[in-house]
């Protein structure tokens, strides 16, 4: 007996089922049997259990199709054969690919190829689905010509060679329900049962297989399908008006009664969602007219704020209607594109919420091991697939040592070879230009125990899998290295530890991740066995079969809002639903991937009675019904909300089905109000509240004067957090962060004047951003004064400048780049051909600077006297002293070099700073206290350079000497005199000279000096580089006092951050590296930008000269 019955949602289908199944239970009948899809099983069953009370298991139950064949398996015994898992399916299908590679014509590369072995599983569960044998593949591909006929070909042999390869020892469970229509006629079922069909739109070949098979065995089923009329209706109904015509039609060939039940009447009590749900398809112009309707229409800015909307309608109708939480869903079309803002948003509110979450398994510490192993011997040893490997936690090594070695790795970048090499690294842990000592030999020394320690067991790894010709001996070498690393143990250790911390699922999770591993590698070795592959399709193949395995969550507790896309949505007595994104870019979601067929291929295939759905207006009905299923699944309430805008920024319109609601219902979607949105949280309302503290409208008010009503404590503690700063180190902190006696350097100078907070950020937490050591500025500089230094050193011992020609220059400067590379750079033996490349071309530029320097020298009377002359260093120049008692300093700082000229018994001296950048002296800057360095030196040897030098010593003057070639964009029309006297002007000196026409004289002999920063006009020189004694007097006490100045705010431990600022493109901010620790805003807690307007050089002279302060 069949019966089908009919009707549109809330008609009263599935009620008029469970009182069928009720009453058989209270007339003691058995053989009952309610068939619903597997997502809606669990719910079925506990709404049957409150219907049929506790005698229902007797009599009853509920099933899937997949639940009623393990039913009859169990009955009939079944075979003796397991079935496989997801990933013993891939390997079955990569055996398969592999013997029948040379037949093949379209798929051939599946043999290599696990990704495209993977889509051809997803054909062959198609295929099956629908019934479609081998046979019926090659009689199509033998009917047809060209690509299809190939492609047809190719699948018949591979679904026949897979069938072979899974019946050696196993079963695939796409067969299950196809061997279950073939045993229902062996079984005890027939007219003793009842079975009722529900939940359904259409179904599979394999399940009305199966519901021709119990008609026909003489089992009375009920198939329910939601349609409004057989003859004809809403196209949405398309598919289950075919589906019952079909039954009706098997029913009437084969002679079994049959008979068709409509329910008309919709039962559903609310009146406007019954009205809505009859006419959302329709074309027609009704509009409402009861009461206020419970369609709710809304629209937010962007995604983030609808799921906001979301969790606080969800609090909303809880504390307003008192239902559960479980009564309320949400549903989107693309779930997983709204899946962690959802989760943020309801997770932020306080709303409990299941989503059904699968686990990413590569974001968990084994297979994640596993991958990165395969990635660093197959890749090279690249950078990110070491520190994968390294933060999985399972390589043996402690979380600091690993921090150790990454940290050494992320400096020199090291990869391929410099892992595989017998030579210990040598390279400095600090960066380029470091100096070698005891502490630093012996960071080495743990660094390359500790290299060797992670090494390896993945150098063993590699030997064995590149020899390895199968995968049997690929799946060995794998398991062989996760002995080696001990890992059974390990992560059985981190189960119990993270057991005995309370934390059950996390402890479980291990324990199922070693299961998966290591079920795995058994199925690779019992089903592959002998097939010939290398070790990168091996790799390919294990970690493409990890991916099929999946940890699902399970909630914690039943009563939580549900959310997923519209054919997940598990539970069908909803009270509330809130449909997010209804936007036409989702409603009908867009044509998706159709497998291995095209549309136009599907519609041939069913020309040729193969039916694989996708063809013609199908997969759209199919849209349309999934969209009407779940917008009639609530009983009290329906919210349709789209956003304004996409993440995008792209401006979306509403979905039709809002459109059609806004015409039923005669309205416009809601503006959402988002500051009212939040008021309905705790955490959200008490932000709200938090910005009334800094003005903020009326909902800002309005929280915060909730807050202080319910909460008074809190708010306080907000308000005095809101006028808090950040304040100022004790006197012991200072101590303890810089010592008893504070020590500056030009470098920390500059800081300190720059930001305050800089400063304490990286001398006192010593705080600093991992960065590949590379030839950046600062290293670059290191290398450029390293050669000047060696090479003018060199020279003076040749008698200067003046005596050596440019070829024995060149000599000398070739010379110290070579013992750079060998005792900096070791040789090249750690870095990479590209930096091997940009280093031989950085040494044309030395060459260039080198150059530079002595026609420079060549031209002038000052020579160099020293390099890196050290101030603090009591060999050289003891540090300079500023101050008594608590608030003394000492100056420290190296001098690159010092130039001398001896005059009429005095010793002029001029001090050098090589520059690699484009920094050149202003005396703004050290109006505002940055930019003191060299002339710190200057006035420094004033006053001690007798004792090193011999002579009363004169200050003459500070250079900045551009160290970097210039590279000149020119045009094409440009001579090259033109280029050469451009060239000329950028390498020109910046500094302050002595305004003595002999010192000028003797450093450049020139009427139109090249070098230093002086021109001439009627025989005299003229420029801002010029300073009188008298103002370079002026200048040092300026410098002593703004040091005075700094070193008591230092010893007062200041850390206010207070960043200097000359526009958007010259402050302190601008690439702070710790811009992201200390927050500062402009004008909030009591902290501004200094404003240092840059000044002209008169106007500093004159502040200096009349004497005014330095505020």
């Amino acid at each position: 007996m069949l019966q089908i019955v009919l009707g549109k949602a809330g008609t009263g289908k599935t009620a008029a089922v469970m009182a069928r199944i009720k009453d058989a239970v209270d007339r003691g009948l058995g053989g009952r049997l309610l068939i619903v899809p597997e997502q809606y099983s669990h719910e079925a069953e506990r709404e049957l259990c409150r219907i049929c009370g506790d005698s229902l298991s007797l009599y009853a139950e509920v099933l899937s199709f997949t639940g009623l064949a393990r039913k009859l398996n169990a009955e009939l015994g079944g075979g003796a054969a397991p079935y496989l898992d997801k990933g013993g399916r891939l390997l079955c299908m990569a055996l398969a690919s592999d013997g029948l590679y040379s037949r093949l014509r379209v798929y051939s590369s599946a043999r290599r190829k696990a990704e495209l072995q993977t889509m051809l599983l997803s054909a062959v569960d198609e295929l099956k689905t629908a019934c479609i044998s081998s046979e019926q593949l090659m009689e199509a591909s033998r009917n047809c010509v060209g690509a299809l006929s190939d492609k047809l070909y190719d699948l018949a042999l591979i679904l026949e060679a897979f069938d072979a390869v899974v019946a050696n020892g196993h079963a695939d469970p796409t067969d299950r329900l196809t061997l279950l229509a073939e045993q229902i006629g062996q079984s005890s079922m027939g007219e003793k049962n009842e079975i009722f069909i529900d939940g359904f739109t259409d179904f599979t070949a394999q399940e009305r297989r199966i519901i021709e098979a119990l008609l026909l065995k003489g089992a009375a089923v009920t198939v329910c399908l939601g349609c409004d009329d057989l003859g004809g209706g809403s196209e949405i109904f398309e598919l289950s008006r075919m589906t019952a015509r079909g039954l009706l039609a098997f029913a009437k060939e084969n002679g079994i009664p049959h008979e068709v039940k409509e329910f008309a009447q919709t039962k559903n009590g609310n009146a406007s969602l019954g009205f809505f749900a009859d006419n959302m398809f329709s074309y027609s112009s009704k509009k409402f007219e009861g009461d206020i309707p419970c369609v709710y229409i809304k629209t937010a800015p962007n995604m983030q704020a609808e799921c906001e909307l979301a969790a606080s309608r969800a609090i909303a109708l809880v504390r307003d209607t008192g239902c559960r939480w479980r009564d309320i869903a949400v549903a989107v079309r693309g779930f997983d594109d709204y899946r962690l803002s959802l989760e943020s948003a309801f997770a932020r509110y306080g709303v409990p919420l299941y989503t059904a979450r699968k686990t990413d398994l590569f974001a968990k510490p084994l297979p994640a091991l596993i991958a990165s192993a395969y990635e660093i011997i197959g890749g090279g040893w690249e950078v990110n697939d070491v520190l994968s490997y390294l933060r999985t936690d399972l390589t043996g090594l402690t979380l600091d040592e690993c921090d150790e070695l990454e940290n050494y790795i992320l400096m020199w970048q090291l990869r391929g070879s410099a892992w595989t090499q017998e030579d210990d690294w040598r390279l400095h842990p600090d960066g380029f230009g470091g100096e070698y000592d005891d502490e630093v030999n012996e960071r080495l020394r743990r660094i390359n125990a500790l290299r060797r320690e992670a090494s390896a067991p993945l150098l063993a790894f590699a030997e064995k899998t590149g020899t390895a010709e199968t995968a049997g001996a690929q799946a060995k070498a794998l398991a062989e290295l996760l002995q080696d690393l001990n890992l059974a143990e390990k992560l059985e250790k981190k189960s119990q530890a993270l057991a005995e911390g309370g934390r059950q699922a996390a402890a479980q999770e291990y324990a199922q991740l070693w299961d998966i591993i290591v079920s795995a590698l058994e199925q690779c070795d019992a089903i592959l066995g002998d097939t010939q592959t290398d070790r990168d399709s091996f790799a390919r193949l294990f970690t493409l079969m990890l991916s099929k395995y999946d940890i699902g969550t399970i909630p914690t507790a039943l009563d939580r809002v549900t959310a997923g896309d519209f054919d997940r949505m598990r539970r069908r007595n909803i009270k509330h639903l809130i449909v997010l994104g209804a936007s036409d870019a989702r409603l009908p979601q867009s044509e998706s991937e159709t497998g291995m067929f095209s549309p136009d291929e599907r519609r041939r295939l069913l020309e040729m009675d193969i039916d694989l759905g996708g063809a013609g207006d199908s997969e759209l009905w199919r849209e349309f019904s999934l969209i009407y299923n779940c917008l009639t699944l609530p009983s009290e309430t329906l919210c349709l909300c789209y956003p304004a805008f996409d993440t995008a920024g792209e401006p979306q319109r509403p979905a039709f089905v809002v459109s059609r609601a806004c015409a039923i219902f005669d309205t416009q979607p809601e503006q959402t109000d988002m500051a009212q949105v939040r008021m309905n949280a705790k955490t959200p309302a008490l932000e709200l509240a938090a910005n009334a503290l800094h003005g903020g409208g009326v909902a800002e008010a309005s929280a915060a004067e909730l807050f202080n009503e319910l909460e008074p404590e809190r708010m306080q503690a907000l308000h005095r957090a809101s006028e808090m700063t950040r304040g100022s180190l004790s006197r012991r902190s200072v101590r303890a962060l810089y010592g008893e006696r504070l020590r500056l350097s030009a470098s920390r100078i500059d800081k300190f004047a720059s930001c305050r907070f800089a400063y304490f950020m990286q001398y006192g937490l010593k705080a600093k951003t991992r960065q590949p050591a590379g030839f950046t500025p600062p290293e670059m500089g290191v290398f450029m004064h390293y050669i000047l230094e060696k090479t003018a050193h060199e020279v003076m011992t040749h008698g200067g400048f003046k005596k050596v020609d440019d070829e024995t220059l060149e000599r000398i400067t070739d010379k110290y780049i070579a013992e750079y590379v060998h005792e900096k750079l070791n040789d090249f033996k750690e870095k990479s051909k590209r930096f091997e490349y940009l280093f031989r071309r950085l040494t044309k530029n030395v060459r260039q600077v080198v150059q530079d320097m002595a026609n420079e020298l060549r031209s002038s009377d000052f020579v160099p006297l020293s390099f890196e002359l050290d101030f603090g260093k009591a060999s050289e120049l003891p540090p300079v002293r500023l101050g008594e008692g608590e608030d003394s300093l000492v100056l420290t700082g190296i001098a690159d070099r010092v130039d001398g000229w001896l005059h009429e018994g005095k010793l002029y001296l001029r001090v050098v700073d090589y520059k690699t950048g484009r920094k050149s002296f202003s005396l703004s800057d050290v109006w505002y206290g940055m930019g003191l360095q060299m002339l710190l030196y200057l006035f420094t040897l004033g006053e001690n350079g007798k004792m090193l030098y011999g002579h009363d010593i004169v200050p003459a003057g500070v250079l900045y000497i551009p160290a970097r070639d210039v590279m000149l964009s020119s045009g094409t029309d440009m001579t090259d005199e033109a280029i050469a006297a451009e060239r000329a002007k950028q390498i020109k000196r910046s500094g302050l000279i002595l305004n003595d026409p002999a010192v000028i004289n003797a450093m450049e002999h020139s009427d139109a000096p090249r070098y230093i920063p002086v021109k001439f006009k009627d025989g005299k020189a003229q420029g801002d580089a010029l300073a009188s004694a008298e103002r370079l007097g002026l200048l040092a006490q300026h410098i002593d006092k703004t040091l005075r100045n700094m070193a008591a705010e230092l010893k007062h431990g200041s850390i206010a951050a207070d960043p200097y600022y000359r526009g958007q493109q010259e402050n302190a901010c601008l690439n702070c590296d710790y811009f992201d620790a200390c927050h500062f805003a402009d004008g909030e807690n009591g902290e501004t930008v200094r404003k240092m307007p840059k000044l002209a050089a008169t106007k500093v002279w004159s502040i200096l000269e009349g004497g005014e302060g330095n505020g």
